[in-house]
């Protein structure tokens, strides 16, 4: 038997060309999929963190509510245990005029562990008090909250007046 070859029929690259194309495609469809994801990450993250920091000077708030009923008696007189209440710089309204950590308070978590929450307590000038409380003493209480990041920092401010009862 004699069986006779023919030359396959030249190819002219076409499909490899078709194949490269489609293979660059599929990979930019990726890496834009996985940037995206990437990014959602990283929002959810930064959302997590800012959650985070306002719990804690939320915390922080409540702590330093909770110290100024703690000590009534002496702040109705107008606390002036540095302990207690801040002395820092005041602008003309008796709040302090930047952030400082010198008379803040560290807040503590149920489970004993130290959050990154702190207050600041100030005595507001007897001029900010409301008509039907001339018998109180009325203080700002600031709390900061920190995040993970330092950079995930919510400052909250409430006003606590100290009655006599």
């Amino acid at each position: 038997m004699h069986y006779h070859l023919t030359p396959p029929p030249r190819q002219q690259g076409f499909v490899l060309i078709v194949a490269l194309l489609l293979l660059v495609v599929v990979t930019i469809l990726v890496l834009n999929g996985m940037r995206g994801t990437t990014l959602n990450e990283k929002m959810a993250g930064s959302y997590m963190d800012r959650h985070r920091a306002y719990q804690a000077a939320e915390q922080a708030l409540r702590q330093g509510s909770a110290l100024l009923q703690a000590n009534a008696e002496t702040c109705l007189d107008g606390c002036t245990n540095s302990n207690v209440v801040g002395t820092g710089p005041a602008s003309a309204g008796g709040l302090p005029t930047s952030w400082s950590d010198t008379h803040a308070v560290a807040a503590t978590l149920a489970s004993g562990q130290q959050s990154s929450g702190k207050f600041v307590i100030n005595l507001l000038p007897d001029t900010l008090r409301p008509a039907d409380k001339t018998s109180c003493k009325a203080y700002s209480v600031m709390g900061r909250g920190q995040g993970l990041d330092s950079r995930a920092v919510v400052v909250l401010q409430t006003t606590a007046f100290v009655c006599p009862i």
